[in-house]
């Protein structure tokens, strides 16, 4: 029988012994974050001292253990405090996403209810939620409708050098004049104090269009319509000088907008026909064809506002002659009402 030496076995049991001492000598870790008690809070700085919401700040000084509240006062907006991110002497958070621009303290109160302030700039990216018109041409305006508008210094047309001119703006809405671009859509890159921010709204050049109408008809149309009086008109446009006003005759038979062509258009460039509709006094219903009595389509004018409306040549109208479009058709039937068309044109994209 192999025999194990006195000395073998006063090493494993030493090792055995060490082994229990550390384990008895740890702590059970809760909640995972430093245990770093509750001080008065001395502050020494923040990094960086200005910046847009969701920026990570590091803030250190003395005796920041076991906060439990930090708030941007402008408006009681709370950040999210991570224990994890916590020492005695540092604290890391983001700027939230509720804060208001501006100068202004952040609080920061720890379990014992003592408080901390410290002085932090705000600043706010310019956001668009939407605009009007979303047709443009070379020097038509366009109204922005957002946050943040009055710090916007620069608005440039994405994927160029081409630049708006900000003609007016406040909190909540800009004007902009749009320059010529060879671009035949794009968004926006709005710039400000927080930096750049482009737009999701998506802007169509008239300019770059196949048009029937804009401010007159074109490309060889002509009114061949009836049930009505149909001509250009200031009144109301989207973009430039006249939309074509339809005023249908209210004794209850069919009346018809006909844009006619003794020629034709060839669209097999393009990909979507477009227009635009400001409503009557009430709610109206529509029919038109592109090319007439080929396929017809169904549309709901909402009173009162202008209405885009957008279709897919591929999937809308599958059955057309692309090659020789020459008819353009809207008619609407019983107690026919004054409307008006804009900017009735193909796009590309």
């Amino acid at each position: 029988m192999k025999k194990i030496s006195v000395t073998r076995i006063s090493a494993l049991f030493l090792i055995l012994l060490s082994m229990v001492w550390i384990f008895s000598g740890c702590k059970k870790d809760t909640d995972g974050s430093p245990d770093v008690p509750a001080g008065t809070p001395v502050f020494e700085s923040i990094t960086p001292t200005e910046g847009p919401t969701t920026t990570m700040l590091t803030l250190k000084g003395q005796g920041l253990g076991q906060m439990v509240s930090i708030v941007f006062d402008l408006n009681n907006a709370p950040a999210i405090i991570n224990p994890n991110l916590n020492t005695e002497t540092c604290i890391l958070f983001r700027v939230p996403d509720t804060a208001f621009r501006g100068q202004q303290n952040i609080i920061l109160t720890n379990v014992d209810g003592k408080t901390l302030t410290v002085p932090f700039d705000v600043q706010a990216y310019s956001i668009v939620n939407s605009a009007f018109p979303t047709d443009f041409q070379a020097g038509s305006t366009v109204t922005l409708s957002g946050n943040n508008l009055d710090v916007c210094s620069k608005v440039v047309l994405e994927g160029s050098t081409d630049e708006a001119e900000i003609v007016s703006s406040s909190l909540n809405t800009a004007v902009i004049k749009m320059p010529a671009t060879e671009l035949t859509k794009c968004r926006l890159v709005l710039t400000s104090p927080a930096g750049d921010r482009t737009t999701d709204v998506i802007l169509i050049n008239i300019d770059k269009a196949l048009p029937v109408f804009t401010d007159a008809l074109m490309n060889g149309f002509e009114s061949w319509s009836w049930g009505g009086t149909f001509e250009p008109s200031s009144d109301f446009v989207i973009t430039g000088t006249s939309s074509m006003k339809a005023a249908y005759d209210p004794a209850g038979t069919w009346g018809g907008l006909q844009l006619g062509n003794g020629g034709s258009i060839n669209i097999t460039e393009y990909r979507y026909f477009t227009f635009w509709i400001k409503g009557a006094d009430v709610e109206k219903k529509m029919q038109f064809w592109i090319n007439w009595q080929d396929q017809k389509v169904d549309v709901v004018i909402p009173a009162g506002v202008w209405t885009y409306y957008k279709y897919d040549l591929l999937t809308d109208y599958p059955t057309i002659d692309k090659t020789a479009v020459n008819n353009i058709t809207f008619q609407m039937y019983d107690e026919g009402h004054t409307v008006y068309f804009d900017n009735i044109v193909f796009i590309k994209e």
